[in-house]
This record gives C-alpha cells, structure tokens and sequence, in this order.
C-alpha cells in the first residue's frame, strides 16, 4: 500500500508579508523582494504578488482618509498588456491626495456618471467644486450639484504631474505576470494599494518629505516604514 505523503504548509509571520508589500511599494520587482526575504523565508513571486492583491482588496476602501471640498479631476489613458484603459484621477489641490480613482473601458457620459457614483458611496458626500479640463463628459457634474471649473494649465499641470508619477511606476510592475492577460480587477487592486502608499506612506519633497495624509494631519513622521505601519493600524483598526 502507497503511503500518502504528507505536505506541511509553514504559515508565513505577517511582519514578513508587511515588510514585503513595502518593499515592493519602494520599487522593488517582485522578483528583487523575493530575494531581499529569502534570508527570512523563501516565497515565489507568485506569493508576493497573492500578498498584494489581498491588501488591495483590504485597502480599497482607504486610499484617503477624506473628501475635501475642492477636487481636480482629470483622466489619462494607460495600456495594461494587450488592454487599453481610461484612468480617472479625483485629486485634492491643497494636499495632493489621490482621493479617488477609476478605471474603465471608455470616456463617456456614463463614465463620469459612475466616477460621482462610486465617489459619494465610499464617503458618503461629493466635493463641492470639480476643477477639470473641457472633455465634454463633465458636464454633467452640475446635475449633481457639484460646482464645475474648466481650466488649463496652472493647478492642472500639477494634477498631469501626479498622474505621470504613477503611471512612471506601472512602467516597472510586470505587465504579464502572473497571467498573460490581465483583468482590471488585477489591476484595480494593484493601483488601491499603490494609491494608499502614495497618500498615507510616500515622502513628497514639497511636503517637507512628509506624506499627503500625515502632512495634512500635521503629524510629522520621517521614516516611510513607520508611516507605513501607522496607516496600517488606522485604516484596518489593527
């Protein structure tokens, strides 16, 4: 008779997987955080990258920690692997807090519609003022009595820089991994997280090397990983 063999699973201790996720945040590839633990634990990029999809759907609710009054909103296309998309940006001027995004497949009316939608489900109240540029889409935030702002140039260009800071780091993630066709809940998942270390976690040079939520906050904490398991505590009540 065959004996069955028996696999024991070696749970991996969650200061790991937080100090991998952070890692990663730091721009690290998957496979360079794999080899930075391996002195801990040996994972599979596989497993790293399961670890971010998780915290995504922890974090997608928490990318900020309120809506302000005045938004800039803006959209950029971004092709994901062999998929192309419309990246909608809600962004407060005054802290540089991505406080909301959206993917979807088109720009249209409808977009922007479910963009007003999605934004007063997750804080329970939409800005007052939305500043954007002249897509026709947003002509209907006055029906939502949100108080609409065409302009060009000046606190937009700061807006479109923003936008080009995170989509300089989907350049280095690895568009096909783990699969050869992405879905968009991958990647909704992947920019929740990202959004949530570029607001509670990233140094920004105009905020003295401080964080848009903590700056905000007034509470000055220099070391990122600090910052790091800060937000963490709050947003899921750790």
């Amino acid at each position: 008779m065959k004996e069955k063999s028996i696999v024991i699973r070696e749970r991996t201790p969650v200061e790991i997987i937080l100090y991998s996720v952070f890692l990663y945040l730091c721009r690290m590839s998957l496979r360079d955080v794999a080899m930075a633990i391996r002195i801990f634990v040996k994972r599979s990029r596989t497993a790293i990258w399961k670890w971010l999809q998780k915290f995504g759907s922890m974090l997608r609710e928490h990318i900020a920690d309120k809506m302000p009054d005045v938004v800039v909103i803006d959209e950029t296309s971004l092709q994901i692997g062999d998929m192309n998309f419309w990246f909608w940006f809600v962004i407060d001027p005054e802290t540089r807090k991505v406080v909301f995004f959206m993917i979807s497949r088109s720009r249209t009316n409808i977009a922007c519609r479910n963009l007003i939608y999605k934004m007063w489900k997750m804080y329970g109240k939409l800005p007052s003022v939305a500043i954007t540029d002249g897509g026709p889409w947003y002509l209907i935030l006055k029906r939502y009595g949100i108080h609409h702002e065409v302009v060009s140039g000046g606190i937009r260009n700061y807006v479109e820089r923003v936008i080009e800071t995170i989509k300089d780091r989907t350049r280095i993630f690895d568009n096909y991994f783990p699969s050869k066709r992405w879905k968009i809940r991958h990647v909704h998942l992947w920019f929740s997280v990202y959004i949530f270390y570029y607001n509670w976690i990233r140094s920004h040079q105009s905020l003295s090397n401080n964080s848009p939520v903590f700056y905000d906050r007034g509470i000055k904490i220099d070391n990122e990983y600090e910052r790091f398991v800060l937000a963490l505590q709050e947003v899921l009540q750790c």
